[in-house]
């Protein structure tokens, strides 16, 4: 009895511990069921203030879900005017953006609409990588990203505060 439930203790600790290794599953790198897994450090929601454009915007965790407070504010509002699309609208596009919070997903539509990008590029690129990494692979000079960038956050906070 003991040996079998050493052995079985024993088998299940090895199980768990190959499931937490990278390349511990078929196909090799993050499990493709996990929210999340084996992306970057994220930030709040892209300020373009810190040091590193390079830095994930909604790889690394798990999507935040949209609050009342947050579809009957101001920026909801702004981005329905901006974009001509309805709520359900840009909650489905939220959903399927790839982005961890609104404010992500926020200011890569005020950014796409501002510098007439395709908005279906930017939050594309908001899968693989930051909204600076993803201006610059649309063209857009590293200055003039940061700048649009810090403007659209200002844009949306300014929105925000008018709710």
């Amino acid at each position: 009895m003991k040996r079998t439930l050493l052995v079985l203790l024993l088998s299940s600790s090895l199980t768990a511990f190959a499931q937490g290794r990278p390349g511990s599953h078929p196909g090799g790198g993050p499990p493709s069921g996990i929210p999340g897994a084996g992306s970057g450090a994220g930030s709040s929601h892209g300020s373009p203030d810190q040091s590193s454009m390079g830095q994930s915007h909604g790889m690394s965790e798990t999507q935040q879900p949209l609050k009342s407070a947050q579809i009957d504010g101001g920026a909801f509002r702004m981005l329905e005017k901006k974009t001509g699309m309805t709520a359900d609208q840009l909650k489905a596009l939220y959903a399927s953006s790839g982005a961890k919070n609104f404010g992500q997903v926020a200011s890569a539509l005020v950014v796409s609409k501002n510098l007439g990008l395709d908005s279906g590029k930017v939050l594309d690129g908001l899968k693989t990588g930051s909204l600076g990494q993803t201006l610059q692979s649309l063209g857009i000079d590293k200055k003039k990203a940061k700048d649009e960038m810090r403007r659209a956050d200002q844009e949306v906070k300014d929105a925000s505060r008018q709710s």
